[in-house]
């Protein structure tokens, strides 16, 4: 089994025009321009493992009010297994304006979902209780209103118990939290503060320090975003991964595809950090260069490996 978590799920919504303007009343006739799916850091993740062929895929986390029901409708529907605690407070809607004609990438984050303290430990008690079959576990995503921000260092900590290898997606003060439990693979999620370790992180050099002290502090491995491109750090190397001939159409879905595949090629390879990334750069590839946010079959990602450049960083 693979468990991923979203603590902070949403629906999303993805609107594509030929060109966004401001104060322009636009109508969307085509149905292929208008989007709906279940979203989240974790969650689009799980679906393109039970695209991959995986049999048994859970995702866990929070679901909201009325529309919490919705959400969960929808992920059903992908065949992954919810294992969500029901919240009075609605989820989260995102809403993505993405234009052809200058490419445009326009979201509208909505981030008043509320979690109450008692719903916090239930969940806790249940992620024990749901990760003691799972081969991998993958936490990704912010975290809503009422939870604490040591929620990341407190699951990491019950999987060190159980002997669960952790790939973490997070930011901010619960990723500082997280690190001396000594995740396996750290992926910051710092676009909406441009802060790793309480740091700006704007020229290459903090890219390269912010990395470095994230090993410091606790991971195993680093992979850091870096504009189109990923830096990738082990305790004695740093690469860069780039892609090649990239044109892009949609960013959603394009780092849960990467954080999957990374997972998949470990599964069928053993853990092989740089090929994994190669492996896992190609897959959030073939979705930005798509309409669509999940990898549909494996073939989509071979095809792309060709186009994918690591090379080993003098720094």
């Amino acid at each position: 089994m693979i468990t991923t978590v979203t603590l902070n799920p949403a629906i999303d919504r993805e609107y594509f025009v030929t060109n966004h303007v401001p104060k322009n009343h636009q109508y969307i006739y085509e149905e292929k321009d208008i989007k709906v799916y279940p979203g989240g850091k974790g969650l689009i993740s799980a679906i393109d493992f039970k695209n991959l062929g995986y049999p048994d895929v859970q995702n866990m986390g929070f679901a909201g009010g009325r529309q919490g029901f919705f959400f969960e409708r929808m992920v059903q529907e992908y065949e992954v297994t919810t294992n969500y605690i029901h919240t009075e407070n609605e989820i989260r809607n995102n809403v993505f304006i993405i234009a052809k004609e200058p490419v445009t990438y326009t979201h509208f984050n909505d981030y008043t979902y509320q979690v109450d303290p008692q719903d916090v430990e239930e969940f806790v008690k249940r992620f024990r209780r749901g990760i003691v079959d799972s081969d991998f576990i993958l936490i990704a995503g912010s975290i809503p209103a009422g939870i604490d921000f040591n929620i990341y260092q407190r699951l990491v900590k019950i999987c060190n118990e159980l002997g669960k290898e952790v790939y973490l997606q997070a930011s901010g003060k619960a990723l500082n939290l997280a690190l001396p439990e000594k995740p396996k693979v750290i992926v910051p999620y710092f676009k909406h503060t441009r802060k790793i370790l309480n740091e700006k992180v704007v020229e290459f050099e903090d890219y390269i320090r912010a990395g470095r002290r994230l090993l410091e502090e606790g991971a195993q491995y680093v992979i850091l975003p870096f504009h189109c491109d990923r830096l990738l750090f082990t305790k004695e190397e740093v690469y860069s991964l780039s892609p090649v001939d990239f044109c892009l159409k949609n960013w959603l879905g394009a780092g849960d595809a990467y954080n999957a595949a990374f997972l998949d090629y470990v599964f069928q390879k053993g853990f092989d950090f740089i090929e994994a990334n190669k492996y896992a750069g190609a897959a959030a590839l073939s979705v930005a260069e798509r309409k669509a946010i999940f990898i549909t079959d494996r073939s989509q990602i071979v095809n792309n490996l060709d186009r994918i450049i690591i090379k080993e960083l003098e720094v």
